[in-house]
Parts: C-alpha cells; sequence; structure tokens
C-alpha cells in the first residue's frame, strides 16, 4: 500500500494537469473565436490581487493625469494597477545629471497604461529598461539628435523628460512624445505576440492600412493638414501620429475621419 502512494499521486497530477491543458486550449479556441466576431477580447481586467501604489505616486496619477481622473472609480483601481504593475517591471535611469523622481515614473506608466487600457496584455517584453535625459540628447545608434526613441535591439525606451513633459501641458496640439513613442513599442510588441489584443490589433492595422493607402482616402487625408506631414513619412509613423491625434483630439478625429477612428478605436480595444 505504502509503495503505491506514489503512483496514485503521479497518476493524479497527470490527470490534473491533462485537464487543465484541455480546459486551457479550449478556452483558447473559444477566445479566439470571440475575438473574431466581436473584434475584442473576452475579457479585459481580471486580476487575482489588485496592486497599490504608495501613497505619493497615487497623488501624483490622481493630481495629474487626466485620464485617470475621468476614469470609474473601479476602472482607476485596475489603471492603479497597471501603474503599479509597470513600475515594478522596468528599470529607469537618468543621463546627464538628471535624478529619476516619482513623478516622472509614475507619468511615464500612465501614459503606457492609457494607450494599453482596453487590451489584455499590457505589459511589454521587448523593452527591459527606460532612459531620460534633461533634453534634446545624440543617440549614438543613429548618430543624431532624438526628443525620444524606441530601441528594440538594446530594450531600451529613451525620453527627453522636456519634451515628454510638453506633451501633456499641451494636450490638444497632437503632439506627444510619451504616445508617440509607446505606440512605436505597443506596434512592435503586437506584431510579434499572439496574444488576442495583439491578434485583434494586427487584423485592424491591415484594414486601416488598406483604407489609408487607397488613393482617394490617402489624397484627403493629407488635403486635410488635420496630420502633420510626419505622419506621411512611412507607415510606423503614421500609427504612432494617428494614436497622437486618437488621444489628444478625439472629437475632430472621429469628425474629419469618423472610419478611420472607429478602426483605431478598435485596434487598442479603447472603450469611450
Amino acid at each position: 500500500m505504502i509503495e503505491s502512494i506514489p503512483v496514485i499521486i503521479i497518476a493524479t497530477l497527470f490527470i490534473l494537469a491533462t485537464s487543465v491543458f484541455f480546459f486551457g486550449s479550449f478556452y483558447l479556441v473559444l477566445e479566439y473565436i470571440y475575438g473574431a466576431f466581436f473584434q475584442k477580447p473576452f475579457y479585459v481586467h481580471f486580476y487575482l490581487k489588485l496592486k497599490k501604489l504608495p501613497g505619493n505616486q497615487l497623488d501624483i496619477l490622481s493630481g495629474q493625469f487626466e485620464f485617470f481622473k475621468k476614469l470609474p472609480q473601479n476602472e482607476q483601481l485596475y489603471f492603479e494597477h497597471r501603474v503599479a504593475a509597470f513600475l515594478e517591471k522596468y528599470l529607469f535611469y537618468g543621463r546627464e545629471g538628471l535624478t529619476v523622481t516619482d513623478e516622472m515614473k509614475v507619468k511615464i506608466a500612465a501614459t503606457s497604461a492609457m494607450l494599453t487600457f482596453g487590451m489584455q496584455k499590457y505589459l511589454y517584453t521587448v523593452f527591459d529598461k527606460i532612459i531620460l535625459y534633461p533634453d534634446i540628447y545624440y543617440s549614438q545608434t543613429n548618430k543624431v539628435y532624438h526628443k525620444g526613441e524606441f530601441n528594440p535591439k538594446l530594450k531600451t525606451l529613451v525620453f527627453s523628460w522636456k519634451h515628454f513633459q510638453e506633451g501633456f501641458e499641451f494636450e490638444n496640439d497632437n503632439l506627444n512624445l510619451g504616445l508617440h513613442e509607446f505606440a512605436h513599442t505597443l506596434h512592435f510588441q503586437c506584431l510579434r505576440n499572439t496574444s488576442i489584443s495583439a491578434i485583434i490589433y494586427r487584423v485592424n492595422y491591415e484594414k486601416l492600412l488598406k483604407e489609408v493607402n487607397h488613393k482617394p482616402n490617402h489624397d484627403r487625408l493629407i488635403e486635410s493638414g488635420y496630420f502633420r506631414e510626419y505622419a506621411f513619412s512611412n507607415q510606423l509613423e503614421f500609427i504612432a501620429v494617428i494614436l497622437e491625434h486618437f488621444f489628444e483630439t478625439p472629437e475632430k478625429f472621429k469628425l474629419y475621419f469618423p472610419e478611420l477612428y472607429q478602426n483605431v478605436k478598435r485596434m487598442i480595444n479603447y472603450k469611450e
């Protein structure tokens, strides 16, 4: 009897593992079917335990980040959780004598959370550190001056803090460095990920490209003057620029280009 106990345990564990695998695979199939049909994840917010920010960081978030202030109370708890998880995961470094403060960390984390708030997967694997400069800096990668950049080879996000701040001081000029660089990062992540949110992003990105590349639509986009000229330098810059517009001047975006607006909305599962 004693000798048979390990066999029973092994058999039980095998049955449990098989059941978990079966039901896990079954759930994934259902999730992908649901996502394909409704163009959104089966769920977005599900957390076994909500993470909390220290009081000083929560004060920064609730006092200085407009997107957070407008959320319902329960969604503020989810947003706080995502900001806290972001701050736990990524390292911050200051350069040229810049001291990284809680305000810098919270605003950067909140910018990422704002962009991905409608997506299941909100943390990135394509970078692991954030470097901050006080102002425009010289990039050793491509030997030019930058305000910000995402470098997937070095797994690094870089910002000029001065210009990051300006993106939120002028909230309707469609220039937001934080959103712009996180848009590049999200795009790179979604093209290499198999999560349901990434798949929905890719499907709607392809639809967006097809719509934008249709010559009458493309000509109208340029003639409108709504998107700055830099948006049309390449596809990567276009998606980053339109995400800036999506968050900074949504009413104008919706009025001028309603179909494009809805496509972007589905792409990141944004809830108005």
